[in-house]
């Protein structure tokens, strides 16, 4: 299990996480006592045929329950993608309760009314699934599989029941719980990218949950129990909040008809209220120095943009193009071949909500964070002050194609693909349209993008320097 910055890492460059309480009895999903039996009635479906990319459509389906499915058929190989989205993540936490989201990741692979701990790995194993694992950002959480064609059945039924059945109790919470409080060592508490990337978000958010960390703070985690847990699988566990997509040796008929079978029977529940505060407008840059365990220093700078479907996020898709894509792109020209940075990267956080546009630099021994930050302020301004040339701007488009069509390769990436937008835009259509409309971005509409978000008073600043 993991969240966005673990070992199947949800990279924010491409586009960019893992039961009855003792003594109470209560389950999740407002089910009781007894596990879920498939309803003996057909629910009715709503369809789309939507072209994807090729020959490839996604067969998209509403089950009465309001889970959705998509399904795309590739005989390519005997093979298919499993992927179960739910719509939460770390955003959908309150203070007090942070990392709950990638905490209960975890719980889902403990046991079920009908499944002993560790039994749900052991089947999958035995079926022959490669990539079993699952994944938590600030707006979703996924859990995600690769099987033969045969198997179809088996997952929909694994994963039906622990969509429903799950058992949580304090001890496993518990366990769980120092699981959570190792990872965070290793990666954040320990690590000095973790430490400079948490005190950005905490810097350039005030009171937007984008502020803490997917994996929460230590605090927090400790002082959370196993009714939390219930509370949270009852609130966003439910076929309402998910959607599954499905891609590959499947025919979309068989594969809608594998889930009604499984599905229907779970019953929808009610959206929780949630009141999530607007970040206000940023009045003037902020900078912090970290002091760390490193022997290079390290600079992540931030510039507060949009959401993922705001109408400037094409461009800025080719302004990060035009940055970091390639060793002939603006910064690594000006900071790599130089011999300031050894890497320099541009990329967006693609969010539900407005987040920000980032541009990291790892520096060469000797060379200071704070030369590197005048390095970037200047190709910033240049940006916005000069149009980019037309041949600069087709290499740009070009490298957003490359990107986009080698997303797309295999049923993991493609399921991947739909799964991210259906999450974080409400449909992957979103994701095809920013695509298209990147690609239309002109020179004077890049200009004006970058005049509108590269500004001083929108930058937070985190260097970290070596102890």
């Amino acid at each position: 299990m993991m969240n966005t910055n673990s070992k199947m890492k949800n990279s924010l460059a491409t586009a960019l996480v893992a039961l009855a309480i003792t003594g109470l009895g209560l389950a999740g999903s407002g089910c009781a006592g007894k596990p879920v039996q498939p309803s003996t009635t057909a629910s009715a479906a709503a369809q789309e045929a939507i072209p994807l990319v090729g020959t490839f459509k996604v067969n998209r389906y509403v089950l009465d329950n309001g889970l959705k499915l998509l399904v795309v058929e590739d005989h390519t190989s005997p093979t298919f993608a499993y992927q179960t989205w739910f719509r939460v993540g770390s955003r959908d936490e309150s203070p007090g309760r942070t990392g709950l989201a990638h905490l209960f990741e975890h719980m889902m692979f403990k046991e079920t009314r009908t499944l002993k701990e560790g039994e749900f790995d052991r089947i999958l194993e035995g079926a022959g699934a490669e990539g079993e694992n699952a994944f938590t950002s600030q707006d979703y959480t996924a859990y995600i599989q690769e099987l033969p064609k045969d198997k179809l059945e088996l997952i929909a039924r694994l994963e039906a029941d622990r969509m429903v059945n799950l058992i949580i109790n304090d001890q496993a919470f518990k366990t769980e719980t120092e699981v959570v409080q190792n990872e965070r060592r290793f990666r954040n508490e320990n690590n000095p990218d973790g430490l400079i990337f948490q005190e950005l978000f905490e810097t350039a958010f005030t009171k937007h949950p984008y502020r803490w960390p997917v994996i929460g703070y230590q605090q927090d985690l400790n002082s959370m129990k196993g009714q939390d847990g219930v509370d949270f699988y009852r609130s966003f566990y439910s076929p309402n909040h998910a959607t599954i997509v499905i891609v590959g040796d499947v025919k979309p008929e068989e594969a809608l008809a594998m889930v009604k079978k499984h599905y229907d029977g779970i019953a929808a529940q009610p959206t929780p209220a949630r009141s999530i505060e607007a970040e206000p407008p940023q009045a003037s840059s902020r900078h912090k120095t970290l002091k760390l365990n490193m022997k290079n220093e390290k600079l992540l700078m931030g510039y507060r943009v949009p959401a993922i479907t705001h109408e400037d996020v094409p461009a800025l898709n080719l302004l990060q193009s035009v940055l970091s894509g390639g060793k002939s792109s603006r910064l690594h020209r000006a900071l790599v071949e130089t011999g300031i940075a050894g890497s320099v990267e541009a990329y967006s956080a693609d969010s539900k909500d407005p987040s920000l546009f980032l541009v990291s630099c790892n520096l060469q021994k000797g060379r200071k964070a704070a030369q590197a930050e005048a390095v970037i302020l200047r190709e910033l301004a240049r940006l916005a002050q000069q149009p980019v040339g037309e041949k600069e701007l087709e290499k740009a488009r070009n490298n957003i194609s490359f990107g986009f069509f080698s997303g797309l390769e295999g049923n993991f990436n493609k399921a991947r693909f739909l799964g991210t937008y259906e999450a974080v835009a409400e449909g992957f259509e979103a994701g095809l349209n920013v695509y298209q409309r990147t690609l239309a971005v002109n020179a004077l509409e890049l200009q004006a993008v970058a005049r509108r978000y590269f500004q001083n008073k929108n930058r937070t600043v985190i260097m970290g320097v070596p102890k």
